[in-house]
Formats: structure tokens, sequence, C-alpha cells
């Protein structure tokens, strides 16, 4: 206790150089807390948008699917029974399924003008447009809750109204590459020349299609490939000749985060025939995302802390040159080298204690005031409005605290040894 109020008295002796000292490591501490706040946030909000806007927290297929997903495979698919959905309900922590079919499919729009009467060939600018895309089929009561992003963010337009309707969503990049035109909700069908093909092979690989319309668009919720677009699932079952089954399942979990915990649940519960996956297994890109922004986040902080200890270094350095009468004045009084090396390290703990703690309150009000009001920003690659709000966690704050206090004392070790190392003649005889 003798050697800390010495620390703190001699803290006080040159007070500019300390609150020069104090401000440098608040600075870095409160920086470091923000930083870490809004990407926290930001990737929350990243992760909201794929999982409540596309994939749902985890997905259930039959054994084998996610392995050939690129050939879409038809056949590996699963009869949808009120049984089936009530296991994967009763696994702890599912709040919601929702039944779904993937599948390759051609869109082809009409033509924007008759054909001329003379029997010549249409221009290319008049022509209709036919291009593949890869479809989601849904029941958008059950999609909902899966997904509740998707099912408010469609428009301009709006999401088909049941499991059998006639109208489509397309990813909104992609329907205006298309120039297809939204069918306004509630009016009668156009002629059958003016609605739109969605074409498709079926489980035997037989062509087969269905008129519809576009009922609306999506934004996009992550990067990738801008060719998406929803499909009534009762619709899509007759065009694929599917009735009845489904090639997954989407899951809605109470909380994202136990998603591995509630996967190997319902792999238990469903047994070898079917396969669960999480989020982040079916886009493990976005995981790699998620991995490299806290990598460069580590090097931020990294520099951030080390500039700000270095300060300290030179400021402990400076208290040892103008303080060396003084050290050989204790050494000759009988003070041990240790003594003379503890106090030094309590000096800089002081410093480090007191400096992390108030940045790190300055930096939760600022994470505060960034969470209350939110910052719009899209997650990257995607088109879709969205607010971050950023918030770190307990335990974070209090390794910030931990790190920048243990950092402070190193920071000082070099001095304090330099002090330690003095003779006691030779520092009173000095100038």
């Amino acid at each position: 206790m003798a050697l800390l109020k010495l620390a703190f008295r001699n803290l006080r002796r040159n007070r500019k150089r300390t609150i020069i000292t104090l401000v440098a490591l608040v600075l870095g501490v409160m920086v470091m807390v923000g930083l870490r706040g809004f990407i926290n946030g930001m990737q929350h909000m990243l992760l909201e948008n794929i999982v409540q806007g596309q994939l749902g927290a985890l997905q259930v297929h039959h054994v084998g699917y996610v392995e050939n997903v690129l050939s879409s495979p038809l056949t590996l698919d699963m009869a949808d029974t009120p049984e089936l959905r009530a296991r994967v309900a009763a696994v702890p922590g599912v709040v919601a399924v929702a039944p779904r079919i993937q599948f390759g499919a051609m869109i082809s729009t009409p033509d924007k003008k008759p054909a001329p009467e003379d029997g010549s060939e249409l221009a290319d600018a008049d022509k209709g447009k036919t291009t593949f895309f890869m479809a989601t089929a849904i029941d958008p009561a059950a999609e909902a809750k899966v997904t509740p992003r998707r099912s408010s963010l469609v428009g301009p337009g709006a999401m088909f109204a049941g499991p059998d309707a006639t109208e489509v969503v397309l990813n909104a990049d992609f329907a205006v590459g298309l120039e297809a035109t939204i069918h306004p909700p509630g009016t009668p069908m156009p002629p059958v020349e003016q609605q739109t093909a969605l074409l498709a092979a079926d489980r035997d690989s037989a062509l087969n299609g269905q008129n519809v319309v576009l009922g609306g668009t999506l934004p996009s919720f992550a990067p990738g490939d801008k060719r998406l677009g929803l499909v009534p699932l009762g619709t899509a079952q007759k065009l694929l000749r599917m009735e009845g089954r489904v090639t997954e399942y989407a899951v809605a979990l109470q909380k994202f985060e136990t998603a591995d915990a509630t996967a190997a649940a319902l792999r238990t519960a469903l047994g070898p025939d079917y396969e669960v996956h999480t989020w982040d297994q079916l886009f493990p890109f976005v995981k790699q995302l998620l991995g490299q922004q806290d990598f460069i986040y580590g090097i931020i902080t990294s520099i951030f802390l080390v500039v700000v200890l270095l300060g300290i270094v030179n400021a402990m350095l400076m208290s040892v040159l103008e303080r060396v009468r003084e050290i050989g004045t204790m050494l000759a009084v009988g003070m041990k080298r240790r003594q003379v090396v503890s106090l030094f390290l309590l000096e800089g703990l002081v410093l480090g204690g007191v400096g992390a703690s108030v940045g790190a309150a300055l930096g939760l009000v600022v994470v505060w005031v960034m969470a209350s009001k939110g910052i719009a920003l899209p997650a990257p690659g995607a088109t879709v409005p969205s607010f971050v709000h950023p918030f770190v966690t307990w335990p974070f704050v209090l390794r910030t605290l931990l790190q920048a206090s243990v950092g402070s004392v190193l920071a000082a070790l070099w001095p304090a040894m330099r002090a330690s190392a003095l003779r006691p003649v030779e520092a009173l005889n000095s100038p």
C-alpha cells in the first residue's frame, strides 16, 4: 500500500505528461471498444439478412442432397408429411418449419409487341427474354415464420398469397435485366400471350411449363448470383410432378447462435435418412468473411495498443531520467531493487487501469449512442436496406481492460529495470 500511494504521488508530480499519456490510452481503448461494437453490429446484421431473409438457421434434407446440390437433385427429395414436420418442430429450440423445393428453371417473358402481320421477324429489342434462374418454391405462410425479412421486404409488388398462386417473385436486379413488368396484385390475369412462361424439367427430366406473372421483386440479402426467384410451392409441385414432396425444410430457431447444438439434436431425432446443416455450413464464404473482419480488427487494435503502450514507455523513461537522484537516495537508504521495480510497475498499472477504465466507459457510451440511432449500411454485396446496431459484450470489455492494464505494466517493465539497475553512488552524483 505504501508503494501504491507513492506511485500515485509520483504520477501527480508531472501532471501534464501524465494527462497526455492518459488521454492517449483513453482514446486508444475508446476506439477499440467502439470499433468492436460496430463490427459486431455489422456482423449481426449480415447474419440476420442471411438467416431471416434467405436460408433459415437450419435446413433439413434427404441424406446426400447437399453433396449434389449443384445439380439440383430433385430425386433426392422427401415426403412432406405432418408427422415429419412435427418431429422437426418437437426438437427444443425450433420455433417454425417451412417446406421448400430448390430447382433450376427458365423464365421467358412475352414479346413487347405482337408479331408483324407481314410475317417478318420482330426486332431484337421487341422480343421477350429467356434465361435460367434458381427458383425456390415456398409456402408463403410458413416461410414468413422462418424468414420474416424476406416476406416483409417484397416491393414493389407483393408476395403471392398462397401456395397455388400464379405469381412469382424475382430478385430486383434480375427482374430489371429481364425488363419484366410487375402485375398489380388483385387484378385479373392478362391474356395468355402477355403472361410469363415458367419452364422446368421434372424428376423424370421431362420439360414442363406453367404460365405465371411477376408479382413482386426482392432486394439482395447477400453477395452472390442475382438470378434468383420465389415460386408458389403448390404451383412448383405441379410443374415438377412432385405433389406432396419437397427437397428441404428451413428451420427457424429461438436463437440462431444455438444452431450447432440444435442441429445435433435434430440429427438424432430424424435418423440416418436425413441430414441437417447450419447456415454457416451452407454459406461457408460468409463465415470466412466474418473471420476476415475479425482478423482485420485484431490488426487495427494491435496497432492502436502498441502505439499507446509506446507512449507509456516514453513517459516512464522520462520519469526515470528525471528521478535518478531520487532513485539513488531510495537505494542508499535501504530500498531493495525489487521494490524500485515494483514502484514503477505500479505506476504503469495505475496509468493503464485508470486510462483503460475511462476509455472503456466512453467507448460504451459511443456504442450506446450508435445503437440507439442505428447506422444505415447495406451488408457487403447486398441491396437490402439494413441498419447496423453496434453492441459489445461484457467479456470483451473485461478482456480489453485486462489487456490494456497488463500491457501498461509490461510497457513500464523496461524503464523499471533501468531504474533498479542504477548504482546509488552514481545516481546521487548525477546532475
